[in-house]
């Protein structure tokens, strides 16, 4: 091999990288440092992203020439490749998404022997080398490591994937034209600490600038702020670590509003303690930045400063002095267009629909972010969990080792203690001055033991002033002796709501609690948000919690083109392993649309919330969750009138009260007389971000019940039947009913001489698995419920005053199996053209929960249309239903699809009084139901959603599926958490299913 292998050798982690220091950019001027509105415009920042020079090799090892040398690279042929971005999105290596699995066999430090790896060309121009300038050459992120030569000469070598890499590259360059190469492995040593779960992407996948450094310099510098305790006077202290050729600086202190608080020179000797009286502090409601300007008469630093103090006392999370609560989400850095590869724009579009969806913190799964992303976190307002690029999951899929119980195998080895200390080192000492950054987190699903000992220790050492946070610490071999004062809060991911109650407040804490990950978000979920939530209001020490995860990842097969995006997971690209769809668990789709559990999280988070009312002497109690501002600094305040039958009918604007943090207060608000409120059914509460249409939350007020009543009476006309040997055919007022006698479900509806159906409907307990019950589902399917039939063991018919009553004693069950349900079907079928159901089930309790149970009608195609009254407008379901509200909803069919990626169970709605299904042919059929039903409404059918893997595969179908279901089974999370709750499982041992309907 022609290169060192420093790859595989766990004492060589960079060569020649230049010290660590903490991120900026150096201007020439205060002016242009001041007026810049990102590092790109810097005279002193050359941006080296682009199109290069690009040669994949298919294993390192058999290069055969050092073509990263000048006189063999015409020997080469290149191909176009933009940096940055992931190799693998242009066509070269394997497409893979793993989860837990090592994508490589286990055996550290070694990796596979074909290891690929990428050559970059490009040139660099120098106009003029000044000897009194140095240049530095960044790279911000490299998957997995990387050797680099300027002009033939070797520069160094570097690895950790997300991490800020800075060589001297001034001895190497010449005026005039440069040659720059980088030759990027897809494996390392590395990979066995990088196991994220996420796509394997590789190459210069982050951005790669040429920075000119003066002589006359600082180097690194630290900031830390200290707060008194009435808030009322801040200090600032500016520590030079390091500098050169210099004795003294200037600066220049400018608060929030551009004015300058102080301004004078300092001594590079001692550290600079800058005074701020009632200083403007930042939090992440507020995140007022000041803005210190340091020049040393060569070079112009810019850092913003958030004012604030961060400590845990008492158990609890403290933010100036405030106990706060992180709500939060994990964020990877992905995009389907281009992997890995995120911009600036990308990055502050996730962070600004975060804030819409009301989270206030962001863990940075599980990987540090650069510096850019920091700063819009400064700006934008949010608590920041920084995590090192540390991952070794893969060891608990070792075969025959014992799954968690071989987590700690590589935590525990001294071999992999400088890697891991080294990785802390990197994922901190950038980033020391970002006021948002609350917090460093160890890495992710690395187990415990010595190594990791050692990392958070050195953790300690470069930062007192922030908690650290390490979650794996839970799987620590509980035989050994640990020093747990490196662990400032117990971390967990997953565990049920009452496990939380059991272990962390049964007893007194010594520290906080929080939630690093829970409500995995994946598909149609997730439906447990609201008792997570519960219970972290009900405990102070219960300090946070993180959503898994912000977006789904994939890749779009139509990427760099305008046709409509097609998105894969794992193994639709032949690779080995793989994690199927378990990548796609975001609150978002992979274009950052909003999945409908992001709306349930946004209504649950909501600032503002109605705490009591009194409509009739029309006063309202409302509470606010806001930490450090008045609600008439954040919100706007509407509501919504709704009539009788559920419409709105009337938007006010209302003067938001204004109320302290975290208080309640009690407001008089007049919506309308007394005359006009007998007219009125609810009236919706809606908080809005002030003076902009962006939805925060809602109160709904019911003031009235609904009253479910059809909409006409036809004529009354005696009903009538005849008996086949298959069916009862009773006559209607304008129409037929044929009801089978082999499943006592409706076969056909016929209406003015047209049947309704396009073939007969069942009962059914089927639903297409959500990603959610990807573990219950192995029962169903053991089960055979997606097998059922109907059997009607009797039945019999009796004429009444009113019309015809048909019962069937009746079993639902499955080839193989015993019988599933009992039931007692009874149809009466009125002179008034109305149809009564009422079902009374019993259920074998031997059999897991049902996934719903409901009557199916599979109507003509022509019947697309569909208005109720009833939970919306998102789907609901037992658990998934607090971003709806009761009222009147309207829709063509196709508006009640929701697109997972992965096709499922989706767009059901419950609560349902009043339903009405019409055609395009004006035909139309109404159910009410007093109790409240559910209903989906759909072009596909239940078996295209179950057996399909990717929803542009689905064809619509010449069928319109009606599903009237007595309920469905609940969300939960249990695709990677808690099992579904008891209480939202259909688990009845009886039940009663009632509901009219006529047409």
């Amino acid at each position: 091999m022609l290169i060192p292998n420093y790859f595989e050798d766990l004492k060589t982690l960079h060569v020649n990288t230049l010290p660590r220091r903490n991120y900026f950019i150096s201007y020439g001027s205060v002016e242009e440092a001041r007026e810049s509105k990102n590092r790109r415009d810097s005279n002193r920042y050359q941006d080296l992203n682009g199109d290069w020079n690009f040669h994949y090799f298919p294993n390192v090892r058999l290069i055969e020439s050092p073509y990263w040398l000048q006189e063999y690279a015409e020997k080469l042929s290149y191909d176009t490749m933009t940096v940055p971005s992931c190799w693998q999105l242009s066509g070269y290596g394997q497409i893979m998404y793993s989860n837990t699995e090592y994508p490589i066999p286990y055996d550290p430090p070694y990796v596979p022997y074909e290891n690929p790896a990428g050559l970059y060309r490009r040139k660099i121009e120098i106009n003029e080398l000044d000897p009194e300038t140095d240049y530095h050459l960044n790279f911000e992120g490299v998957d997995s490591v990387f050797y680099v030569w300027v002009n033939d000469q070797f520069i160094g070598y570097s690895q950790i994937a997300h991490s800020n890499t800075e060589f001297d590259i001034s001895d190497a360059l010449q005026t005039g034209t440069n040659d720059l190469v980088v030759l990027a492995l897809k494996w390392s040593d590395g990979t066995y600490l990088e196991d994220q779960d996420k796509f394997r992407y590789s190459g210069i996948f982050r951005d790669v600038y040429l920075l000119t450094r003066k002589n006359k310099r600082i180097n690194h510098f630290t900031i830390n702020i200290s707060l008194e305790e009435d808030l009322n006077q801040a200090e600032i202290t500016l520590a030079i670590k390091e500098s050169q050729n210099i004795t003294s600086y200037s600066y220049q202190l400018s608060d929030p509003s551009g004015k300058i608080v102080t301004q004078s020179q300092a001594s590079i000797d001692q550290p600079l303690r800058l005074e701020v009286e009632n200083p403007k502090l930042w939090n992440a409601e507020t995140p007022n930045l000041y803005e210190l300007i340091l020049d040393t008469g060569e070079e112009v630093y810019r850092q913003e400063i958030g004012i604030r103090t961060v400590e845990i006392k008492n158990n609890q999370l403290y933010v100036n002095h405030q106990s706060i609560k992180l709500i939060g989400v994990n964020h990877h850095d992905t995009h389907p267009e281009t992997g890995a590869t995120v911009t600036l724009e990308n990055q502050l579009n996730d962070l600004l629909l975060m804030k819409q969806y009301n989270f206030n913190a962001v863990r940075t799964a599980h990987y540090p972010k650069t510096a850019e992303f920091y700063e819009l976190c400064d700006r934008v307002g949010f608590y920041v969990m920084s995590e090192a690029d540390v991952e070794c999951h893969g060891v608990v899929d070792l075969y025959g080792v014992g799954g968690n119980d071989n987590y700690n195998l590589i935590a525990d080895d001294p071999h992999f203690e400088a890697a891991f200390v080294d990785r802390m080192d990197s994922s901190m000492v950038p980033f020391m001055n970002y006021s948002s950054i609350i917090m460093w987190s160890g890495g992710n699903e690395s187990g415990y033991g010595s190594s990791i000992e050692a990392m958070l220790k050195h953790a300690r050492d470069l930062d007192e002033t922030r908690p650290l946070h390490y979650e794996a610490y839970w799987y620590r071999d509980r035989t050994k002796e640990f020093d747990d004062q490196y662990i400032d809060m117990w971390s967990r991911m997953y565990p049920s709501v009452e496990e939380i109650e059991a272990i962390y407040f049964s007893e007194p804490l010594d520290r906080p609690f929080i939630l690093c990950e829970y409500v995995h978000a994946m598909g149609n979920g997730p439906g447990d948000i609201y008792e997570y939530a519960q219970c972290m209001a009900r405990h102070p020490e219960f300090i946070g919690s993180f959503v898994w995860e912000w977006a789904d990842h994939s890749v779009n097969l139509n990427r760099r083109t305008d046709k409509e995006p097609v998105y894969r997971y794992g193994g639709d690209f032949g690779e080995f392993p793989h994690a199927g769809n378990f990548c796609m668990d975001g609150l978002m789709y992979p274009d950052r649309t909003p999945h409908t559990g992001v709306y349930e999280h946004r209504q649950i988070f909501r600032p503002l919330r109605v705490a009591s009312h009194n409509i009739d002497k029309g006063v309202f109690t409302f509470a606010s969750s806001y930490d450090f501002i008045t609600t008439d600094k954040a919100l706007t305040l509407k509501v919504e009138v709704y009539d009788l039958e559920g419409k709105i009918v009337d938007t006010l604007d209302l003067p938001t009260p204004v109320i302290n943090p975290q208080e309640k207060k009690t407001v008089p608000i007049h919506i309308f007389s007394p005359e006009e409120k007998k007219q009125v059914r609810g009236i919706r509460f809606v908080y809005y971000k002030k003076d902009s249409e962006i939805e925060l939350g809602a109160d709904f007020i019911e003031l009235k019940h609904y009253q479910s009543k059809f909409d006409h009476s036809d004529t009354t006309q005696p009903v009538t039947y005849k008996e086949t040997l298959e069916n009862f055919e009773v006559s209607l007022p304008n129409g037929s009913l044929v009801i089978n006698k082999g499943n006592g479900a409706i076969a056909q509806i016929i209406s003015n001489g047209k049947e309704l159906l396009e073939k007969p409907g069942d009962w059914t307990i089927w639903r297409a698995p959500v990603d959610n019950d990807r573990r219950i589902k192995y029962e169903w399917y053991q089960a055979n419920y997606n097998r059922t039939a109907t059997r009607v063991h009797e039945y019999h018919v009796e004429e009444t005053e009113t019309g015809i009553k048909l019962t069937f004693d009746a079993v639902l069950n499955s080839v193989a199996r015993q019988n599933i349900l009992h039931m007692k079907i009874v149809w009466r079928i009125k002179n008034n053209g109305e149809i009564d159901l009422s079902l009374h089930g019993e259920k074998n309790g031997i059999f897991p929960f049902l996934p719903r149970f409901g009557l199916c009608l599979p109507l003509k195609e022509v019947f697309n249309h569909a208005s109720y009254f009833g939970n919306g407008p998102y789907e609901s379901y037992p658990d998934k239903y607090h971003a709806n509200y009761l009222a009147y909803f309207e829709g063509d069919i196709s508006d009640f699809y929701e697109p997972y990626v992965t096709p499922q169970e989706n767009g059901s709605h419950n609560g349902v009084r009043k339903l009405t299904i019409r055609s395009d042919k004006e035909s139309e059929i109404e159910f009410i139901s007093e109790k409240g039903m559910s209903f989906n409404f759909s072009q596909y059918s239940t078996q295209q959603l179950t057996e399909v893997t990717h929803r542009d595969l689905l064809e619509v179908e010449p069928i319109s599926y009606l599903h009237i279901d007595y309920q469905q089974s609940g969300m939960g999370s249990n695709a990677c958490g808690p099992a579904l709750y008891e209480k939202y499982q259909l688990d009845p041992v009886r039940f009663t299913f009632d509901f009219s309907f006529k047409i």
